[in-house]
């Protein structure tokens, strides 16, 4: 019983930082910030080149429209370049890509010699631009046509070094899973970020949507060839690993609330499970490895991080002790009242999402019940699986040679005219 009780006072204590930090201060912080927003809309005195680099691997079809959202971009043309990645796709990926970029001369194709994976292959690119600014964005994902803009404006105004955007749900309304994560994604941007974001101290910018300035991803270039883990290369959790090694030597990175794009969710239940397997150790690898960097960290946001990252661990503990008490049904009224809470919250805000990327916020309710059970369960199963060199979602199998391959030719620098 004792060991139940001090489970229940560490879980409890936990619970009381987090909630404080991320929707109490943050959400204050968050409104504070609002009254100054104006001050990050402002146009630079020049707009930067930007190149936009896109990964990908067996994405089929759906590439075409990700290259459709980048011809409808409001930025001036000889400023701007777009390069496809193929990492050596096993489905006819290669070939619609091939379509887009004979349909916009002005994007460019290459194709990894071997699957390499996600950081490497923007890594090999990154070396041979000469632009900028590099935007990072998923190769799933359709974004707004003043995503460019607004993420110029917010680097250049704010004056940091990354700044990412917020990611919706674009199939929102597929299945019952994804309507439920359309809403989780809402909740994510609009809350869970604040206190970081208010010290531009950002600790994960989402490769779906991210800006980048290229002395930034040149300055952290040997970390992002050589990322291991007990000896074992990790492919998973890259934009968190990028994101905290650009902290870590000094650089700012900030969340822009007006620059939105849409990525796909895992509409069924296995790939939902592999997504948030691979969730779990990235935020377990990425507490331990940051452990000897504490010290680079901001004040406030490094108890934000602590306390996230031990309640990662404690939370499923905390839970398993209530089920064999028979005592869980207090915690499940706590989800239930949190997610309600947030249910209502989205329905009231919802109507500033386009159409295509809403859905009803009941069905948030699903993660009184789906929460807990994914931390129960694939929180032990990622930390017992921490070694994999799996990312679930690349299956291909290395092919010999070293140099990425040009199909069409890369860009060096900014200009699609």
């Amino acid at each position: 019983m004792l060991a139940i009780t001090t489970v229940e006072w560490l879980f409890g204590l936990l619970v009381l930082i987090v909630f404080t930090n991320r929707y109490v201060l943050g959400s204050l912080l968050r409104i504070s910030d609002r009254r100054t927003e104006e001050k990050y809309n402002r146009d630079p005195e020049a707009w930067p080149s930007v190149t936009i680099v896109v990964p990908v691997f067996c994405e089929g079809e759906s590439v075409l429209g990700t290259a459709d959202s980048f011809a409808a971009l409001d930025y001036p043309a000889d400023k701007l370049s777009v390069v496809f990645i193929d990492d050596c796709s096993t489905d006819d990926t290669l070939d619609y890509l091939k379509l887009a970029v004979e349909r916009y001369p002005w994007m460019h194709l290459r194709q990894n010699p071997h699957n390499m994976g996600k950081r490497l292959g923007i890594k090999e690119t990154v070396l041979n631009l000469t632009s900028d600014l590099v935007m990072s964005v998923d190769s799933d994902v359709i974004v707004e046509d003043n995503v460019v803009r607004e993420l110029v404006r917010h680097m250049y105004t704010a004056k940091v070094d990354a700044v990412g955007g917020c990611v919706f749900v674009s199939n929102a309304d597929e299945t019952w899973l994804t309507r439920m994560q359309a809403v989780k994604y809402w909740v994510g941007y609009q809350f869970l970020k604040n206190i970081e974001n208010t010290y531009s101290h950002v600790m994960c910018l989402s490769g779906c949507l991210t800006l980048y300035k290229r002395e930034a991803l040149l300055a952290v270039d040997k970390d992002v060839e050589n990322r291991t883990f007990l000896g074992d290369e990790v492919k998973y959790g890259e934009d968190r690993f990028l994101t905290r090694k650009l902290v870590e030597r000094g650089y700012s990175t900030r969340l822009c609330f007006t620059a939105r794009c849409y990525t796909k969710a895992p509409p069924k239940w296995a790939g939902y499970l592999n997504q948030q397997l691979r969730w779990r150790r990235s935020n377990m690898i990425d507490l331990i490895t940051a452990i000897p960097h504490l010290s680079k960290f901001n004040p406030f946001v490094l108890i934000h991080y602590l306390s996230m990252g031990t309640l990662l661990f404690f939370y499923p503990i905390f839970l398993v002790s209530k089920m064999m008490e028979m005592d869980f049904i207090l915690p499940m009224i706590w989800h239930a009242i949190l997610v309600t809470t947030f249910a209502v919250a989205y329905e009231l805000s919802k109507h500033k999402i386009p159409e295509f990327a809403r859905t009803s916020g009941l069905w948030f309710l699903a993660m009184a019940i789906v929460f807990p059970v994914i931390y129960v369960t694939m929180t032990p199963l990622g930390l017992f699986t921490l070694g994999t060199t799996s990312w679930e979602t690349r299956g291909a199998k290395k092919q010999p040679g070293n140099n990425p391959t040009p199909v069409d030719g890369l860009p060096v620098g900014g200009g699609n005219g």
